[in-house]
């Protein structure tokens, strides 16, 4: 009960903060996808499940709408949908199902069916298990080279990697583009050998930092040296708030999942990758209907398996989850609906700036700031966003000293409100952000106390030296958990340095007043 006033109480709370509706709404012609009443469609669409609670968590998974379960809905009642491998009326169903389902993710990437395959998978992650395991590493040749910012789907590459005796590298984005013009420039004097694989998000998930589509097209020239590098693109985060050409960018494989675009179904991800690509790759594991004949092994002649000549099917091992499958059609639709992921990109981006906005204007009555921002505003490079709808920060006391992230997701969880703390799965972009040095990962790792996914610990502490020596201009202003003491003569200060951040993100059906009950909650509850 006490749960349910709180949450009563906000929505009651008078606007706290400076601006206004209408001033927002002529900045941003984008808001609201032109209807005259977008509040009042997000509520019949998902006012029944939210029950006036706030829904800021779009990086961790979408919302579905109400249309788009009542349509998959009355889909099953009235079809019948049997496992594909069959000539049966239902299996058939199944069947021509999946395949409309693959045409459509290619055209929601704008891909080429003469270009790219689609292969669908269990979720993102899965995706990038299955590059990781059919990838032709060549022990002691081939390369493995990540983006620091990846996810950690995308770092558990790296051991498949070290386990072919392949080394693996991170690289920090400052870097790339002259690693690849360097790799473009050197003859190659080794037609044949091995291929190596970089990998990169589109968007990563930690403050939504975009990265360019031309280190995609780079890799996809193969001019020089690389013509032996394979480049993956991790679109799970980007696509959901930004179109995505892969005509222009040309990514040897790309991974996502659909939860995370509409909301359903889970459990349904794709791995979209170029036909000439699949070709290359070595598949180890093989079951269900992946191959078209195979032997029990009852003699060496009877230890056979042929693959099935389709890349799709060579590679969805087993049976593919062909009823979420059909569920697919009714997402798109729903993003259709709202005009389509160019229209989506502009809605959700007019969303993220107001509240980078209103969250840094917020200041305690002695002038500080209220917040700790690692997300950037708004910002366009070569006619590309390079911000993604994230807003990432952490909550300043007015003696500047940091709040525990952990702390404020549990407050906004009582208020009703959705978001996430920690570091998101991504070490490396949060540790960059937040200031931690190796050091403190390295201790974490022998601490069996340590939780992770946002449940503690909130503080590590670090050398201060150890914290300076890393900081940059994408770190920003240091901040720490308490005032850092001044240590004894010839000891080392230790700064209790932040193991996490609070991470707002907006989605396709995020509206102005969920930008505003959140800037009000954090307005009431820590200014000083």
């Amino acid at each position: 009960m006490a749960a349910m006033a709180l949450r009563v109480f906000w929505l009651l709370i008078p606007v706290l903060v400076d601006g206004s509706r209408q001033s927002f709404l002529q900045e941003h012609a984008g808001y609201g996808y032109g209807m005259e009443n977008f509040e009042a469609f997000v509520e019949r669409e998902l006012g029944r499940r939210l029950k006036g609670d706030v829904y800021l968590d779009y990086a961790a998974a979408g919302l579905y709408t109400n249309t788009q379960i009542d349509a998959h809905a009355e889909d099953l009642k009235e079809q019948l949908y049997g496992n594909p491998h069959s000539l049966s009326s239902s299996a058939q169903r199944s069947s021509e199902s999946v395949e409309a389902a693959r045409g459509a993710v290619l055209r929601f990437l704008g891909a080429s069916s003469s270009e790219y395959e689609v292969v669908f998978t269990r979720s993102c992650t899965d995706s990038l298990h299955l590059i990781a395991e059919m990838f032709p590493w060549v022990a002691n040749r081939s390369e493995y080279r990540y983006l620091l910012q990846n996810h950690n789907s995308v770092l558990g590459i790296r051991d498949v990697a070290r386990d072919a005796s392949v080394p693996a590298a991170v690289i920090s984005q400052e870097l790339v583009d002259d690693w690849l013009d360097r790799l473009a420039e050197e003859n190659d004097t080794d037609s044949d050998g091995p291929l190596s694989l970089f990998a990169y998000p589109a968007e990563e998930n930690f403050a939504g930092q975009i990265f360019p589509l031309r280190w995609a097209q780079k890799v996809a020239s193969r001019r020089g040296k690389l013509k032996h590098w394979r480049v993956l693109m991790d679109a799970a985060k980007f696509t959901a708030s930004h179109p995505l050409n892969l005509t222009e960018a040309q990514p040897d494989f790309v991974t996502l999942s659909f939860y995370k675009l509409f909301g359903y179904p889970t459990g349904v991800g794709a791995l979209v990758l170029r036909s000439e690509t699949a070709a290359e790759l070595k598949k180890h594991y093989w079951g269900g209907g992946t191959v078209s004949i195979a032997g029990a092994g009852r003699t060496a002649s009877d230890d056979v398996k042929v693959f099935k000549g389709r890349i799709a099917e060579k590679f969805e091992d087993g049976t593919v989850a062909f009823l979420g499958i059909a569920s697919l059609r009714h997402g798109f639709r729903a993003l259709e609906l709202v005009g389509g992921m160019a229209a989506i990109e502009r809605h959700t981006s007019a969303l993220a700036s107001e509240m980078h906005r209103e969250l840094l204007d917020l200041r305690h009555s002695n002038g500080s700031p209220v917040i700790a921002m690692y997300s950037r505003d708004r910002g366009v490079e070569d006619g590309k966003l390079v911000q993604g709808p994230v807003v990432t920060f952490n909550i300043l006391s007015a003696e500047g000293i940091l709040i525990s992230h952990i702390d404020v997701m549990a407050d906004a969880a009582k208020a009703g409100i959705h978001l996430r703390a920690g570091m998101h799965c991504n070490p490396g972009a949060a540790s960059s952000k937040l200031g931690l040095p190796p050091e403190a990962i390295a201790q974490l790792a022998q601490d069996p106390s340590t939780q992770g996914c946002g449940f503690g610990p909130a503080f590590v502490k670090c050398s201060a030296s150890a914290v300076h020596q890393i900081l940059d201009g994408s770190c920003g202003q240091l901040h720490t958990g308490k005032l850092p003491e001044t240590p004894s003569f010839g000891a080392e200060q230790l700064l209790d340095m932040p193991l996490g951040s609070v991470r707002v993100s907006l989605g396709y059906l995020s509206t102005y007043e969920d930008v505003e009950r959140l800037v009000n909650f954090i307005a009431t509850k820590y200014r000083e």
